[in-house]
């Protein structure tokens, strides 16, 4: 039950039935979990960052982005649009790695306090069993603002090795916002067992002209964070081309992105 639970944190697989409100405002910034409790009416199930377990989730003014990994690293993501009135927010999934691609809305409660909020659902159904679920979130510092804010989805990814040209395309999602950036990405790591590996990331960021320097904090990922130093080309407001290269490989990649639609 944890993983299946752990991996839909966000409530972003769960259909909740309610009446569309207009956004009276914004739940723009930076959060980590710090605690999640789901109650089947009998007992309790918490689960923390204490426990090892990651969850962090960005709110840019119109969209939202989570990451989750656990301590068995059991990575998960998700993203979409939201609204937010009168102490609820309704969450429209675009893609999470449960229910990939399928259209799903989730209604949450939403409780301002001095560290962040808390986000709760009272009634919601997992595998046929009937729970309610509460999470609780912290802020983080976050500022700034940049023409990479927003969600970007990876439409073209190659890797250039001398003469040779490999086509590394997979289906990756990015998010910045404020300072920080968030990725998820799921990709057949076996074609013969047809078999998906998910990994995600977070950290800090800033960009100048074209010089983007991601500074990778935490990965579901061993042995990747550190600093990277970017060269970034913008194709107008809703494409970028990113360019690394390996000094130790020498092969230069090109990932290219496109905005996701509001």
């Amino acid at each position: 039950m944890k993983t299946n639970i752990l991996l839909g944190l966000a409530l972003t697989t769960l259909i909740a039935s309610c009446s569309q409100k207009p956004a009276t405002e914004s739940r723009a910034g930076v959060y980590n979990m710090d605690k999640q409790v789901i109650s089947d009416g009998v007992k309790d199930y918490t689960y923390s960052s204490a426990d090892g377990t990651t969850q962090i989730k960005i709110y840019t003014p119109s969209e939202y982005f989570f990451i989750t990994n656990i301590k068995d690293s059991v990575a998960g993501f998700g993203l979409g649009s939201y609204t937010q009135a009168e102490g609820k927010i309704e969450e429209t999934n675009i893609y999470n790695t449960n229910t990939l691609d399928t259209i799903q809305k989730v209604s949450l409660n939403i409780t301002n306090n001095e560290k962040g909020y808390t986000q709760s659902i009272p009634e919601m159904m997992i595998g046929g069993k009937k729970l309610s679920m509460t999470e609780d979130y912290t802020t983080i510092a976050a500022n700034g603002a940049s023409a990479l804010d927003g969600v970007w989805h990876q439409s073209k990814n190659l890797e250039i090795n001398g003469k040779d040209t490999v086509d590394r395309t997979y289906n990756e999602y990015k998010v910045y916002h404020a300072g920080h950036f968030m990725w998820g990405a799921r990709y057949l790591s076996d074609s013969t067992k047809n078999t998906y590996e998910k990994i995600v990331g977070h950290g800090t960021f800033t960009l100048n002209n074209d010089a983007l320097t991601e500074t990778l904090d935490m990965s579901s990922r061993k042995g990747i964070t550190g600093k990277y130093n970017i060269i970034v080309k913008f194709n107008g407001g809703d494409e970028y081309t990113q360019q690394t290269a390996d000094t130790s490989t020498h092969i230069v990649g090109f990932k290219t992105y496109k905005r996701v639609s509001k």
